[in-house]
């Protein structure tokens, strides 16, 4: 799969009139790929705290991965093959033109905008009707080979819009077209959420901010930055201009996977998923204290800044949780900085075994 083309579709830069990926670090079942969980919470839109909150049940092979700012929810859906699709669940101020809405996602498939009619279909989001759109497109837009194709459920509530979103390869979406309307029959909303009905952090998490260096040896120059909702640790190192940034996410058990999780790590440098000879010779491992992590180094091209990039990953296992290490940024930022990179990992202190 072409994964910039793949990137651009997953929700491009905002709908009309809108301006406007890191492991998700709250300890949620639905990372894995086992059977499907039932009652899984959505974390709250950050500044979006009066709205409700998303219940659902994952279709097997889903996994929820950090949503971007717009979000409150994601899935990324594979397969062995190296086919891919992209869920996101945005919640819009009700109102939005839907025929501007409908010809936004028909441009994103290069097919030339409707003037009158939006030929919506109604389906079910749990007990209220929502309307719901596909488009496939016409040409072969992925890796050149491969035609593409959104489905798009809108369910208003009061004064929002909910907007489901699936988006990949034409006939990989065709096959979940199934598992995506059984989702939607699953979702539910949580009018009055309690703040104990998720899995909370970590106490690692809860502390990164101001115990950093009680975990970790940190380089001089790294800056410690204010860590995203789904992260432990944030640095930015800046040379010159240039800049890299290393982050540091927890997950239970394995995480998701080591080919999900060096697959989705490509995907932001725009490279395609690993099949199963390449993923055997981009890995290697080094030793960490407990045990030895997997290594990965990987150049390509930022899927958001479009700029030459390259990824340093680290995939840690420790006491029943998997650690995710990122050093990603200016290429030359990025070889200066491996081996402190490297160092920074290995000088890590982790929880007591759980």
């Amino acid at each position: 799969m072409k994964w910039p083309f793949f990137a651009a579709l997953i929700f491009t830069a905002a709908f009309a009139g809108c301006k406007r990926d890191e492991v998700k670090v709250y300890q949620i079942s639905n990372e894995s790929t086992s059977p499907p969980a039932s009652n899984q919470i959505a974390p709250p839109a950050q500044n979006e705290n009066s709205q409700p909150q998303l219940q659902f049940i994952l279709p097997n092979g889903w996994q929820q991965i950090a949503p971007s700012q717009m979000r409150v929810a994601s899935f990324l859906i594979a397969n062995a093959g190296g086919s891919a699709a992209d869920v996101g669940v945005i919640p819009l101020p009700a109102g939005e033109d839907e025929l501007a809405l409908v010809n936004m996602w028909r441009d994103q498939l290069q097919l030339p905008a409707l003037t009158n009619s939006t030929a919506a279909e109604t389906i079910s989001v749990n007990n209220d009707s929502a309307k719901f759109f596909e488009i496939a497109s016409e040409q072969p837009l992925i890796d050149g080979k491969f035609r593409a194709r959104i489905l798009v459920a809108e369910l208003t509530r009061g004064n929002t819009s909910w907007f489901f979103k699936m988006t990949g390869e034409d006939s990989f979406v065709a096959s979940q077209k199934d598992n995506f309307l059984q989702f939607l029959k699953s979702v539910s909303f949580v009018e009055n959420f309690a703040p104990q009905s998720f899995p909370q952090p970590t106490a690692a998490n809860q502390n990164a901010n101001s115990s950093l260096n009680s975990i970790w040896t940190i380089p001089a120059d790294w800056q410690s930055q204010p860590p995203s909702q789904f992260l432990l640790a944030e640095f930015l190192i800046q040379t010159n201009g240039a800049t890299a940034e290393v982050n540091v996410a927890e997950l239970a058990g394995d995480g998701g996977g080591l080919a999900a999780n060096v697959n989705r790590w490509r995907g932001q440098l725009g490279l395609p998923p690993a099949d199963e000879m390449e993923f055997s010779k981009t890995i290697s491992t080094f030793e960490v204290p407990n045990g030895q992590a997997t290594l990965v180094d990987f150049s390509g091209t930022d899927s958001k800044t479009g700029k030459p990039a390259r990824l340093v990953g680290a995939i840690v296992p420790q006491n029943g949780q998997t650690w995710f290490y990122k050093l990603m940024g200016d290429p030359q930022i990025v070889a200066q900085q491996k081996d402190a990179f490297l160092k920074f990992i290995q000088s890590a202190k982790y929880p007591d075994a759980r």
